[in-house]
C-alpha cells in the first residue's frame, strides 16, 4: 500500500512558513480550486477567473486542481530548493512551482521533457529514470484510444536545451505536412486543412505553426488578482508567455490521427517545454487547446511509476531477515521476538526492496497500535544490506492482545508500507 503524500520535515516546515504569506491550501472565493499558497492563486485568477462567464470565450490556462484534492501533493523534492522540497500544485493544463519562495516566483515546469524521456528532474542537475510516458498526447484516454501517438512516440523528434540533430531549418510560411505515428515514424501527407508555419525559434531550432503562435499571444479580458478587477484587452498568458506558460517548441508542429470524444479525428500536435499545443479542424470557433498536461505528469509520476507492492513479507518463525526477496517492490518487516514477555524491549526490523533493489540509507517508523493504544519508534538510516531497526518497550502492552506494527519507508516522495503482528506474554 501506498499513499501520494511528501514528508514535511520540522525543517523544511520552519523554512517554507518564515517564507510565505501562507502555505496553507485554502477555499479561494467564485468557484476557484483550493491553492496551495496565495502566489499559486493570483496566477491562477489571472488568466483562468474569467473563464466561461459571458463574453469570454476561452478555454483555461490552469483548469481546475488534478483530482480536486489539494492534501494529493503539495510539496516534490528539489535539491536546489529550501529544505530541499519546492511547493507544487497540479492543475488540469499543468503544475505550478514556486522556485522562488522570497520573490513568489511561480513557473509551470518542463513536463514535456520529463514524459518524453523518462528523466524526472529532481534538482538543477538531478535525474531519477524512470519508463517514458505511454499516455496519448491529444484525444481520448489510451485505453479506448490505443492507436494514438503517446509522449515517448516523440523521443526522436524532440529537442531539448540547444540545437541538435533534431532542429529544423526556418520555413516561414510553409505549409505543414509532416505526420507522426504512434511508433514515432515520421512520414509526408496531404492535410486535412492548409497551415502554415508562423514562427521559428532559435533557441531550440524549431519552427511553430502559425496558429500556435497567434494563440501564445492571444489577447482578452483578464483579472487583478489583488483587486478582482476585470481588465480589457490584456496578454492572457502574460506579457512574457514564452517564459511564464509555454516555454520554447520542443518539436515541430505534427498531425496525428486520434479519437477525440469516440471519432477518429486529425488533429495537429505540438510541443513545448511547458505545454502541449493541439488544433482540431473539426471544432468550432476556438480550434486551438491545451493538453491535459498537469493531469498526464501527475498519472505518470504517482500512478504509471509506483508499482504495486508485493504481498506482505510473512514473519519468520526464527531468525530475522535472513534474506532478501529481489523481486517487484516491497516492505520485508519482523520482530525479534513474536511472543516478547511483559516488561521487556522489542526491536523491530524492515528492509525496503524497489524493482528488485534493496534501499540503504532510508529511515523507517514503526507505528504499534491495539485497541485504542498507539507508540511509535523511528529508525536510523538503513545500513548497507537494507535493514533499519528501532526499538520500543513492550510493558503497557496487553497480554494475549494481538498488536499490529505499520512500518513505513518513505522513499524518492512514495511512502511503502507494510505491517506486520506480535503477541505480548
Amino acid at each position: 500500500m501506498k499513499k501520494k503524500t511528501l514528508p514535511l520535515t520540522l525543517f523544511a516546515f520552519t523554512v517554507l512558513f518564515s517564507l510565505l504569506s501562507s502555505t496553507i491550501a485554502f477555499a479561494a472565493p467564485g468557484g476557484e480550486p483550493f491553492f496551495n499558497n496565495f502566489y499559486f492563486r493570483d496566477r491562477w485568477v489571472a488568466s483562468d477567473h474569467l473563464v466561461a462567464t459571458p463574453g469570454v470565450e476561452r478555454f483555461y490556462t490552469w483548469g481546475p486542481a488534478v483530482g480536486g484534492n489539494p492534501e494529493d501533493v503539495t510539496l516534490e523534492p528539489y535539491k536546489e530548493s529550501p529544505g530541499g522540497l519546492r511547493q507544487v500544485q497540479y492543475f488540469d493544463k499543468g503544475r505550478m512551482e514556486l522556485n522562488q519562495p522570497t520573490t513568489g516566483q511561480v513557473t509551470s515546469g518542463l513536463l514535456v521533457r520529463d514524459l518524453v524521456t523518462g528523466q524526472r528532474q529532481d534538482g538543477d542537475n538531478t535525474f531519477v529514470t524512470l519508463a517514458p510516458s505511454q499516455t496519448q498526447v491529444a484525444g481520448d484516454d489510451v485505453s479506448v484510444n490505443p492507436d494514438a501517438p503517446v509522449y515517448a512516440s516523440f523521443k526522436n523528434v524532440i529537442t531539448f536545451g540547444t540545437p541538435d540533430d533534431h532542429s529544423k531549418a526556418s520555413t516561414p510560411n510553409a505549409i505543414i505536412n509532416q505526420f507522426i505515428n504512434k511508433a514515432g515514424d515520421v512520414s509526408t501527407f496531404t492535410p486535412p486543412e492548409q497551415l502554415t508555419i508562423g514562427a521559428y525559434q532559435g533557441e531550440t531550432g524549431h519552427n511553430i505553426a502559425k496558429v500556435f503562435q497567434d494563440f501564445e499571444n492571444l489577447r482578452g479580458p483578464t483579472t487583478n488578482p489583488a483587486t478582482g478587477q476585470r481588465l480589457e484587452n490584456q496578454p492572457v498568458y502574460t506579457d512574457n508567455p514564452t517564459v511564464n506558460v509555454f516555454g520554447y517548441a520542443v518539436t515541430e508542429p505534427f498531425w496525428v490521427s486520434t479519437k477525440v470524444a469516440g471519432t477518429q479525428r486529425t488533429v495537429l500536435v505540438q510541443l513545448f517545454q511547458r505545454r502541449v499545443l493541439t488544433y482540431n479542424p473539426a471544432l468550432g470557433s476556438q480550434k486551438v487547446e491545451m493538453g491535459n498536461l498537469g493531469q498526464h505528469y501527475y498519472k505518470w509520476r504517482y500512478i504509471e511509476n509506483n508499482p504495486t507492492l508485493a504481498a506482505p513479507t510473512a514473519i519468520p518463525t526464527a531468525g530475522c531477515l535472513a534474506g532478501s526477496d529481489t523481486t517487484g517492490a516491497q516492505v520485508q518487516g519482523c520482530v525479534n521476538n513474536v511472543f516478547p514477555p511483559a516488561g521487556s524491549d522489542l526491536t523491530v526490523y524492515g528492509r525496503l526492496i524497489v524493482s528488485g533493489k534493496v534501499i540503504t540509507g532510508v529511515p523507517m517508523t514503526a507505528r504499534f497500535s491495539f485497541f485504542s493504544k498507539t507508540a511509535s519508534c523511528t529508525s536510523g538510516a538503513s545500513g548497507s544490506d537494507g535493514v533499519a531497526s528501532c526499538t520500543v518497550n513492550v510493558t503497557g502492552d496487553q497480554a494475549n492482545v494481538t498488536v499490529e506494527v505499520l512500518l513505513t519507508f518513505n522513499y524518492n516522495g512514495v511512502n511503502y508500507q507494510n505491517t506486520l503482528e506480535f503477541m505480548p506474554k
